[in-house]
Order: structure tokens, then C-alpha cells, then sequence
């Protein structure tokens, strides 16, 4: 399989295989791992918080 990235979607790729120490094609298959979980997740009801370090709670909205 081959997949065509713009080139934002490129470097965000990078960026994630670099501050993990690992392949973007791990980065990538780590990414869609992610996503498939929190959108089973989703689909039962949970919501995903993000707490920042003024301790602020948001809730993470995914389209």
C-alpha cells in the first residue's frame, strides 16, 4: 500500500516518528491505532479531556 500525504500532513508525520524515536511507518500504523480507539470509545459514550497545566479541563471534539 501506498499512501500520498500533503505536505502538512508530511511533516506532522515526521514530527511524530522523530519525538518518539521511531519509523514514520510505525508513527503512521501508532496514528491509526489511536484514532480506531478513541473512535470505538467515542462510540459508546466516553469524551476525550485534555487537562492542561493550569489544571483548565477541555473536552477534545474529533469530526
Amino acid at each position: 500500500m501506498s499512501v500520498s500525504l500533503s505536505g502538512d500532513a508530511a511533516r506532522l508525520l515526521e514530527y511524530l516518528a522523530e519525538v518518539q524515536g521511531i519509523t514514520q511507518n510505525e508513527a503512521l500504523r501508532k496514528a491509526i491505532a489511536t484514532e480506531a480507539y478513541i473512535r470505538q470509545e467515542m462510540e459508546q459514550g466516553a469524551k476525550v479531556l485534555l487537562q492542561k497545566s493550569n489544571k483548565d479541563i477541555r473536552e477534545v471534539v474529533f469530526r
